[in-house]
């Protein structure tokens, strides 16, 4: 099932993801490198990545995505690995790398 990958860190559109996602029925992952709150939706999970490495959230979502998913980021790096993977990315702003 595709689902909704989000590097959540510095992402300031959560919200419209959430809303977006329930309409939609997606799931979504939300990978963070600090807790963070998140709605308490069967639909949404929090993924807390912290080893102390600055591309621990990046890792943990290029090595997950697969065709079907649809990644949320501004991080180009992380867009070119989630691309190569099959996955869409998305950034911010809606538009798509």
């Amino acid at each position: 099932m595709p689902r909704i990958l989000v590097d959540a860190d510095a992402c300031p559109v959560k919200e419209e993801v959430f809303r977006v996602a329930r309409r939609l029925g997606v799931p979504v992952v939300v990978v963070a490198n600090a807790r963070l709150r998140v709605p308490p939706d069967p639909g949404i999970e929090l993924v807390v990545v912290s080893s102390g490495q600055l591309d621990d959230v990046d890792d943990w979502i290029a090595e997950r995505a697969v065709p079907g998913d649809v990644v949320v980021s501004a991080d180009i790096r992380l867009a070119a690995r989630c691309l190569a993977a099959g996955a869409q990315v998305l950034g911010p702003d809606g538009r798509p790398f």
